[in-house]
């Protein structure tokens, strides 16, 4: 039987090679049939409404009855809004197609046929379903505590701001325009990962720089 496996990472996340390997291996020990083609990935937020075409293309197939299955690495990475999982769900049932979850081992002790087994699992998608928005609701609001205790502070090690300020001020000496700036500068964030710096960033300090540089020169008494 054909299976479609769908692959996700946030916008955060760098590395989806992990959630490939496990799927690919699930699919096969169930001895299912795909093709590179039939692995689909993409990066984004999935709590948000926003658009997702490979999500998209895996329940058109399943409507096209082009596949019998769904792997994916965790439920999470499929939706994490309840109402919406539980839509998919049953959505998936009637094409007479299987949501599979390599982390939700549970889902296959339950992934039955008959009333019964809809029962039970309409009963636990919902509980994991509302974990999973929770716990989304909590990390957006630890991410707000964490902004608001830091206001008015230094983001990151002082030294690397200042070799990240110092290098937006070279490229400011050498007439290059703000866009061109800040597509030049990186910094290293606290997971080791290599950003640009904001155009507000970049605005700031030639802000600054161009105000210290400006107080420092001498005061030039008015000719009569």
């Amino acid at each position: 039987m054909k299976v479609a496996i769908y692959l996700r990472t946030s916008t955060t996340e760098q590395h989806p090679e992990k959630q490939k390997e496990e799927c690919v291996l699930f699919a096969k020990s169930r001895g299912y049939e795909f093709t590179e083609q039939d692995i689909f990935y993409e990066q984004l937020s999935g709590f948000k409404q926003i658009n997702r075409p490979c999500y998209e293309m895996v329940k058109e197939k399943a409507r096209k009855g082009e596949i019998k299955a769904v792997v994916v690495w965790a439920l999470d990475r499929w939706v994490r809004n309840r109402d919406t999982l539980l839509e998919d769900i049953t959505l998936l049932r009637n094409y007479n197609v299987k949501l599979h979850s390599v982390k939700e081992s549970w889902l296959e002790a339950i992934n039955i046929e008959g009333s019964m087994g809809k029962t039970i699992q309409e009963f636990l998608l919902g509980v994991i379903g509302s974990l999973a928005e929770m716990e989304s609701q909590r990390k957006s609001d630890r991410m707000k505590m964490a902004f608001k205790s830091h206001s008015g502070r230094t983001w990151g090690r002082p030294e690397i701001l200042n070799s990240v300020k110092d290098k937006v001020i070279e490229l400011h000496r050498k007439g290059k325009a703000y866009r061109k700036i800040q597509s030049e500068v990186f910094y290293t964030d606290k997971n080791n990962h290599r950003k640009n710096v904001s155009m507000g960033f970049v605005h700031k300090t030639i802000v600054n720089f161009k105000h210290e540089n400006d107080s420092k020169l001498p005061v030039q008494e008015g000719v009569n």
